[in-house]
């Protein structure tokens, strides 16, 4: 099977806080593979649909500011009764921000 990735994924784990821009959903979870297109994220609790427009901030440990990312969930997958695993793709690619996350 040919991979249809344009970018490499990387295994992290970045806690990030995010909001849904056209509810009232906020919550928080963790990145655990990141790209320069988008990133994997656990999220407790939470059910977002395919297609809801997110606000992020993914906290690097680096002891700078958080990374603010928007995006939006492209698929969501139900590993436990309250525990997803929501596939993010970034709208806007801030290269500097992802460097800072590897």
């Amino acid at each position: 099977m040919q991979e249809r990735r344009m970018f490499e994924r990387f295994n992290v784990e970045i806690p990030v806080k995010f909001r849904s821009l056209d509810s009232n959903i906020e919550g928080s979870g963790k990145i655990i593979n990141i790209s320069a297109g988008g990133g994997g994220m656990i999220v407790t609790t939470k059910y977002l649909l395919p297609g809801t427009p997110l606000e992020m901030q993914l906290f690097i440990p680096d002891d700078k500011n958080p990374l603010d990312a928007n995006g939006k969930v492209i698929w969501l997958k139900v590993m436990e009764p309250t525990v997803f695993l929501a596939g993010v793709q970034f709208d806007k690619v801030d290269f500097m921000g992802i460097a800072r996350a590897l």
